[in-house]
């Protein structure tokens, strides 16, 4: 057993406690999350918006992608997630008394460009579809994100201290040859999912959000209609998203979840919720 594999095994217990565990972001950046259920949850076509890492600390996730199985059961296996995945998961909790937890980060495309750019060797090579990667961490990956983790929750430290610290992460996961496919940047798709995700609260139509990127509404649908893109079901799948991060990392109740996902009838709302994951959000708690 080498080194760092015996360090691996020594502190799995251990290896994520010590932070607060509440969701934390800097804007453009980088968010940071803990997501928690008790009962056994799935979806069907998750897309990923943003490059991401994923740990599950307690239970198990099986995701299933590009008719390949990937399963991470384990603090030290870590998900790597790249923006484009479009993925059926499971989520299953450790026991009936222990819930599935799991620490969830995700980078902003913008950071994820800068860094090929100051670092181009580290570039995918001919890779073009999107996947999801699984690793054994080894202890200065581990220690990586630790203190990534750690400057997060201080917030006297600047955003440029904490994208060297992205960089850093970046890095030593790069040198193990564990590296991001280039995040896609052309279009009006990325730019639209961008302002939706940053305002989903907002009560947002075609013609707002046509008004928001410098051009009209039938402008907006025809380009998105060229990317295979319907604006209805992008807003309400971003919506979606935003509403299970908030069940699984909150404590609102879901008058607060719904308003914060642009939803004024709780009802209406739960409907929604109901349709694309199955379960209503009270279930889920």
């Amino acid at each position: 057993m080498t080194s760092d594999t015996a360090l691996l095994v020594k502190d799995k217990p251990l290896l994520w406690s010590g932070f607060s565990r509440n969701s934390l972001s800097r804007a453009n950046l980088i968010s940071v999350a803990w997501p928690e259920l008790k009962i056994q949850q799935k979806a069907s076509s998750f897309f990923f918006y943003e490059p991401a890492l994923l740990l599950v600390l307690s239970g198990r996730i099986e995701f299933s992608h590009g008719a390949k199985p990937y399963q991470l059961n384990s603090p030290t296996l870590l998900g790597v997630i790249d923006q484009g995945v479009d993925a059926d998961y499971i989520k299953y909790p450790a026991t009936e008394a222990a819930a599935f937890r799991s620490l969830f980060i995700s980078l902003n495309a913008d950071v994820l460009d800068a860094f090929y750019q100051q670092f181009p060797q580290y570039l995918v090579g001919t890779r073009k579809n999107a996947q999801i990667t699984t690793v054994e961490l080894l202890s200065h990956q581990q220690e990586s994100i630790r203190n990534l983790l750690a400057m997060l929750e201080n917030p006297q430290i600047s955003d440029d201290r904490v994208r060297l610290r992205i960089f850093d992460l970046l890095l030593v996961l790069a040198e193990q040859n564990i590296r991001f496919l280039l995040p896609q940047q052309q279009g009006i798709f990325p730019r639209l999912s961008k302002l939706l995700r940053e305002a989903p609260d907002k009560g947002w139509t075609a013609k707002v959000a046509g008004d928001a990127l410098a051009m009209s509404e039938s402008t907006l649908r025809r380009r998105l209609r060229q990317e295979g893109v319907r604006f209805e079901q992008l807003l309400l799948d971003i919506r979606m998203h935003h509403a299970l991060m908030l069940i699984q990392t909150t404590h609102w109740n879901l008058a607060q979840v719904a308003d914060a996902c642009g939803y004024k009838s709780v009802s209406r709302f739960t409907e929604r919720f109901r349709y694309r994951f199955g379960n209503s959000p009270a279930q889920l708690r």
